[in-house]
């Protein structure tokens, strides 16, 4: 009962106290006095029962309390920063939007399919977001993104993160391979071995990528340690681009390499890299389970793999739920 008394501000007034570690600070950015946000404090630390700073001279230092709770109350302030775009577009006659996240592989190969399904069976209006695993878990995490689309990072969850505040769905796998130009003299080896491989000059993502990873693993099961790229790029598409106007092999996608091919722009090289395809999944937060929207999304998602091509799906199926 005593939650029920909390308001916007309470949680607004946490967040501040915990980014800018003052209460004149908060008191500013709340448009009160700051006598008024130490009423208030003390109002909230009464009503939850808990001490959720400590105050000093210099300022004040969030408990483990506040702390423990700062991830809930972004969430919270996300999610009404959104409620309140949401109104604000359907009182002038627009469409709400659906948040997605998007690692690039995934939106080249089966998202505009999904995007058209969704659309023709009723969705509402969508806007992607690319980056990074990690920057679009962060994001989905803190309320910013409704869904994401792409594969769990190999660490797992970031760090505070509990499995059971997600739902995840498999969509299907991809593998990795190796490309190089056409015509690249590499392409002529009836027999390739790792050791040659070590000898080329590479254009890898960075290191912190799930590619990049799978590089590194392939060449350390062989017993070699993994070539140092001659350039590091952001995205694997950055890398086809660099690979069709040089010497310089990559690692990529598959479901990518095999449309950058159909093109005429690089060649998929003939040589298993003995590394796991990567899963690729649907993930939202577990409290979004009711939203018609998203469950709309993620049917198109499925069927849109489903339908996709033998020679795209082959070495993509989706696995059983």
């Amino acid at each position: 009962m005593s939650l029920s008394h909390l308001k916007m501000r309470h949680l607004m007034l946490i967040d501040f106290l915990i980014v800018h570690g003052t209460i004149h600070r908060a008191a500013k950015l709340l448009s009160i006095t700051q006598p008024a946000a130490t009423a208030m404090l003390n109002d909230l630390e009464r009503l939850l029962g808990l001490a959720l700073f400590v105050r000093s001279r210099r300022g004040v230092l969030p408990t483990t309390a506040a702390r423990s709770l700062h991830d809930k109350v972004r969430l919270l302030l996300n999610e009404f920063g959104e409620l309140t775009a949401t109104v604000q577009r359907i009182s002038e006659g627009r469409e709400p939007v659906l948040r997605v996240g998007v690692v690039p592989q995934a939106f080249v190969v089966h998202m505009p399919q999904a995007i058209e399904r969704f659309r023709a069976g009723g969705g509402c209006a969508l806007r992607a977001e690319e980056g990074t695993t990690q920057q679009l878990l962060e994001r989905l995490f803190e309320g910013n993104l409704d869904c994401f689309i792409g594969r769990l990072p190999i660490d797992g969850l970031p760090e505070g993160r509990r499995p059971a505040d997600i739902l995840i769905s498999p969509l299907y796998h991809d593998e990795v391979c190796v490309v190089a130009r056409p015509g690249h003299a590499i392409l002529a080896a009836k027999r390739l071995k790792f050791a040659q491989l070590v000898s080329e000059q590479w254009v890898l993502q960075r290191r912190d990528s799930s590619v990049r990873r799978a590089f590194a693993e392939a060449f350390m099961r062989a017993g070699l340690l993994p070539p140092e790229p001659a350039v590091e790029t952001a995205t694997y598409n950055q890398n086809l681009a660099v690979v069709a106007h040089s010497n310089l092999l990559s690692i990529v996608p598959r479901s990518a390499a095999e449309q950058h091919q159909a093109l005429g722009l690089i060649t998929i090289v003939k040589f298993n890299l003995g590394v796991q395809p990567m899963q690729v999944n649907m993930l939202m937060r577990a409290s979004s389970r009711a939203n018609v929207m998203l469950a709309r999304f993620r049917e198109a998602l499925i069927q849109s793999v489903a339908a996709a091509p033998p020679t795209a799906r082959a070495s993509r199926k989706r696995p059983a739920p």
